[in-house]
C-alpha cells in the first residue's frame, strides 16, 4: 500500500466519528455541534498542510528517480521551501552537476582518445575477450593490410614485444597487453614500423666490422705482398708459390673493398630520368647475364616515357644486381621478365625460379645473409641501402598462386 493511500484511508476513518459527535449533539446541544463542525473544518486544514508537507519530499525524492533512471544529467530539482526537503535537493543537484561534468569530461576524453589512435602513426589493434577486432585504426591497416591479425600476431602471448621482417624488408614492431573493460579481459597491439631506426642501427653496425675487417686485412696484406716481393727471385722453385700467395692475399683484399664500397655509398643524385630509356640501354647487358645459362630475358615496357627521380647509376646497379639475382635462382633454362608499369610507376622483376622459402623471405634484405655457396650477401643489401635513399618501396616473394618470385619496385611520385 502506498503512502498516498494509507494517508487518505486515515482520513477517511475518522469521518464516522466526527458524524457521530454532529448527529449526537444536534440539537440538543448546539455549542457541541458547532464546535465539532470547526474542529472537522480544522483538521481538514491541517490535514491538507500535513499531506503536502509529507508528500512533497516524496515526490521530490520520485522525481529525482526519474531523472536518474533517465540519466538525464542537465536538470536539476527546484527547492520546496521545507529545509528538510531543500536540504536533500541540494545535495542532489550537486550530485547531478558532478554526473554532469564528469560524463562531459568523459565524452571529451573519448573524442580525443578516438582522434589520437586515428591520427597515431603507429598501429592500434583492440580484440574483444574473443580475439576478434573491435578496432584497428588507419596506421595499423596501412602496415598490415586488411587482415591485421596475421598468424604470427595472433600467436603472440600476452606481454610480449617482438620484431619482425616482411618480404619487403619492412620491419615490424608488435607489442601485446591487456586491459579490462567491465570486468572483462580485453587484448590490443601496439604496431610500429621501425624499419628506419633498424637499418640505421644495421648500417652502423656493418660499417663498423667492414672498417675494422678493411683495415686488418689490407694493413696484413700490404705487408704480406712486400715481404714476397722481397723473398722473390731468391729461390726460382719458390717464385710460383709466392706469386700465388700474393694474388690470393690481393684477391681478399678486392673482396673486402667489396663490403667497404656498400658501407662508404654515396648519397644518390637524384635527376629525373626516363625509366623506360634508361633499362633500354641496359638490355644488352641484361642479356648478356641470361644468355649463357639458356634463359630468355623479355622486356615489356610502355611507348610512353616514365618520369621518375633517380641516381642513374646507382638504379642501373640496382637493377643489375635483382636480374642477376633472379638469374642465379633460376640456374638454367628458365625466364626473366623485367616489366615498368606506366600508371602504377614499378618496375618488376619476375622469375620462373625455385621460389623463396617462407623462413628465408624475411632474412633476405638482412646484411651479409646469403643462401649461395658462394654468395657474400651483399647484393640486396646494396639494393636495400640504395632503394631507401630514393624513397621506393620494395617488395620481394613468391606468389603462391603462380610460383613466380618477383622482385617490384614502386617509384615515389
Amino acid at each position: 500500500m502506498s503512502l498516498r493511500t494509507f494517508f487518505f484511508l486515515a482520513l477517511l476513518l475518522r469521518l464516522p466519528v466526527y458524524a457521530a459527535a454532529i448527529y449526537l449533539s444536534y440539537p440538543d446541544n448546539m455549542h457541541l455541534f458547532y464546535g465539532v463542525e470547526l474542529f472537522l473544518v480544522l483538521d481538514a486544514v491541517v490535514s491538507y498542510i500535513f499531506y503536502r508537507r509529507v508528500m512533497t519530499p516524496l515526490d521530490t525524492v520520485q522525481g529525482a528517480l526519474n531523472l536518474l533512471n533517465g540519466q538525464d544529467w542537465n536538470v536539476s530539482l527546484l527547492k520546496t521551501g521545507q529545509p528538510e526537503v531543500d536540504g536533500l535537493v541540494e545535495v542532489f543537484n550537486r550530485m547531478m552537476r558532478a554526473l554532469h561534468d564528469q560524463r562531459v569530461l568523459m565524452r571529451e576524453q573519448s573524442n580525443f582518445l578516438s582522434l589520437l589512435v586515428d591520427m597515431s602513426p603507429s598501429g592500434v589493434i583492440v580484440c574483444d575477450f574473443d580475439g576478434k577486432v573491435r578496432l584497428a585504426n588507419p596506421a595499423a591497416r596501412r602496415l598490415l593490410g586488411d587482415d591485421v591479425l596475421g598468424p604470427a600476431i595472433t600467436a603472440m602471448p600476452d606481454g610480449a614485444d617482438i620484431s619482425m621482417r616482411r618480404p619487403d624488408g619492412t620491419v615490424i614492431r608488435c607489442l601485446r597487453r591487456h586491459f579490462l573493460e567491465n570486468g572483462v579481459r580485453n587484448t590490443f597491439y601496439i604496431i610500429e614500423n621501425v624499419t628506419e631506426p633498424v637499418a640505421a642501427a644495421e648500417k652502423d653496425a656493418y660499417d663498423k666490422l667492414i672498417r675494422l675487417m678493411a683495415h686488418e686485412v689490407n694493413n696484413t696484406v700490404a705487408g704480406l705482398a712486400t715481404a714476397m716481393d722481397a723473398l722473390s727471385g731468391i729461390d726460382p722453385d719458390g717464385d710460383e708459390v709466392l706469386a700465388s700467395c700474393k694474388e690470393r692475399a690481393i684477391a681478399l683484399s678486392r673482396f673486402i673493398s667489396r663490403f667497404a664500397d656498400v658501407a662508404r655509398m654515396p648519397d644518390p643524385e637524384l635527376v629525373k630520368v626516363d625509366l623506360v630509356e634508361s633499362v633500354s640501354v641496359m638490355c644488352p647487358f641484361l642479356e648478356s647475364l641470361c644468355q649463357p645459362r639458356r634463359i630468355t630475358l623479355e622486356m615489356v615496357m610502355p611507348d610512353a616515357p616514365v618520369v621518375v627521380r633517380a641516381d642513374t647509376h646507382m638504379l642501373e646497379q640496382v637493377i643489375v644486381n635483382i636480374v642477376k639475382n633472379a638469374v642465379e635462382s633460376i640456374g638454367s633454362d628458365g625466364a626473366v621478365e623485367l616489366r615498368i608499369d606506366e600508371l602504377a610507376r614499378t618496375l618488376t622483376v619476375t622469375d620462373n625460379g625455385p621460389g623463396i622459402a617462407p623462413e628465408k623471405a624475411a632474412k633476405l634484405f638482412t646484411p651479409f645473409f646469403t643462401d649461395k655457396p658462394d654468395g657474400q650477401g651483399i647484393g640486396l643489401t646494396f639494393v636495400r641501402e640504395a632503394l631507401r635513399r630514393h624513397g621506393c618501396t620494395y617488395s620481394l616473394a613468391t606468389d603462391t598462386a603462380d610460383g613466380l618470385t618477383r622482385f617490384s619496385i614502386k617509384f615515389p611520385v
